[in-house]
């Protein structure tokens, strides 16, 4: 889920989550989501644990971004 830079701090992220927790809960019935979560966006974390989203463990080394390697959370919500 990503939110073009000039929208960010207006609800927008908010209401998308939202939105996929009211499909997941209300539609689709499903009992757990599963996210992928770079370990230093700070700001997507705090949303995610908002929507009762834990971080289940750590993928080291998970993607190859500005000339180094970072890490990134699985997390997951469970209903």
């Amino acid at each position: 889920m990503m939110v073009r830079d000039d929208w960010h701090g207006k609800g927008v992220d908010t209401a998308m989550m939202r939105a996929v927790i009211d499909l997941a809960d209300k539609w689709l019935n499903l009992a757990r989501i599963e996210l992928t979560v770079f370990t230093d966006n700070q700001s997507a974390i705090a949303l995610y644990r908002k929507f009762g989203f834990e971080i289940e463990g750590t993928h080291r080394k998970y993607a190859f971004r500005d000339g180094d390697f970072v890490d990134a959370y699985a997390m997951a919500r469970i209903k």
